[in-house]
């Protein structure tokens, strides 16, 4: 098993969510811990977490196939003042509560012994990522309404799946505007009265670039993507206002293929203006993949104003017990919409489908 497969469950180490306190949080005490010969690196982590907390009680048994394919578990107690794994031929599996597969490999255990890696990595990313740190900023802010939110899925309409996957790729397209050179070919954002150079800005999303204060930002560009001291830039923002709406996200929050003054929040910030809504639209988003940690280090850079309005995207995560509102905008696209007229290349949307979603978040503000 590789170590990329623990990249989000060492994330969530470093954000303060352990393993001891997601058995305590889950009623295990008595875990076995499963991983493979190969992730000796991971178990001294875990073998760390439960030996400074000491409330649970934990094992662990290292699984690899020989050469004729079979299963054989080592195993040896993380309580020691070191590691000892002693090879054996069976365990009690009985002995413990919960089965917990840190390991792509199956073992025959009865299923409701077994926790699986991505159950239990979609908890901790929970906590991690919800729980603890947005709790935490709004006692550091309790004036600031903050909103957890969403983006549709191009999987919940019929066909979406396949009519996703027969769409280009950033990469593909941004290759066959390369190799035309001077010669114009057709694009997805074509009706749009985009030149083929707009296009390739448009499709490849600025690069988010690491600070030495540990916060992200991207590299400045002109128009049509307009990114001004590392932030995109947004239209028809009043120069008097009462307080602020900041949108925190990835690229579908960003705006990638349309430009600046074609994103949700331009949209938005366009609603509120001739609705005399006395609000100044921030995109604070960036294209970045799966690091939702990105998300944090910008949330927290900023100085709030009691009454400014927070949206944020956490891969659809909720807080536990609703705490934190929630803001659904998963329908913007159904019918009379056509999806197929609003997703342009594989899992993105064009400015259609931006002006659709900015609607939804006026509702939902109003």
């Amino acid at each position: 098993m590789g170590e990329e497969l623990f990249i989000k469950l060492r994330c969530c180490f470093a954000g303060g969510y352990t393993l001891p306190q997601y058995c305590i949080d889950n009623g295990i005490k008595e875990p076995l811990f499963v991983l493979e010969k190969s992730a000796e690196f991971f178990l001294r982590e875990i073998y760390a977490q439960f030996n400074y907390d000491g409330r649970v009680l934990a094992e662990f048994c290292f699984i690899d196939g020989d050469e004729n394919g079979n299963i054989i578990l080592s195993k040896g107690s993380i309580f020691h003042k070191r590691i000892a794994v002693k090879n054996f031929p069976s365990m009690n599996i009985n002995a413990f509560d919960k089965v917990i597969l840190l390991t792509k490999k199956n073992v025959a255990v009865n299923k409701e012994k077994i926790v699986r890696f991505v159950d239990m990595e979609k908890f901790c990313v929970q906590q991690t990522y919800v729980n603890i740190p947005l709790l935490n900023f709004l006692q550091r802010h309790p004036q600031v309404k903050l909103i957890l939110t969403n983006f549709p899925d191009i999987n919940r309409y019929v066909g979406g799946k396949e009519f996703n996957e027969s769409l280009c790729t950033a990469d593909n397209i941004a290759r066959a505007i390369r190799n035309a050179g001077d010669k114009h070919i057709e694009t997805p954002l074509d009706k749009f009265g985009y030149t083929n150079a707009q296009v390739l800005e448009l499709v490849l999303a600025s690069k988010a670039k690491r600070n030495m204060d540990g916060t992200s930002s991207m590299l400045d560009r002109d128009y049509p993507s307009l990114i001004k001291n590392g932030k995109r830039m947004t239209a028809y923002q009043p120069e008097h206002f009462q307080n602020r709406i900041y949108f925190f996200g990835p690229c579908h929050f960003y705006g990638v293929n349309a430009p600046y003054d074609k994103t949700i929040e331009s949209y938005l910030q366009k609603i509120l203006n001739e609705n005399n809504l006395p609000y100044r639209v921030e995109n604070e988003s960036q294209p970045y993949v799966g690091r939702y940690q990105d998300a944090f280090y910008n949330l927290n850079k900023i100085n709030y104003k009691p009454g400014d309005i927070i949206f944020c995207y956490i891969f659809n995560l909720h807080s536990n017990d609703d705490v934190i509102p929630f803001c659904y905008v998963s329908d913007a696209f159904d019918p009379p919409n056509d999806y197929k007229e609003i997703y342009c290349r594989q899992g993105h949307v064009n400015e259609i489908g931006y002006k659709l979603v900015a609607e939804k978040y006026f509702k939902f503000l109003t």
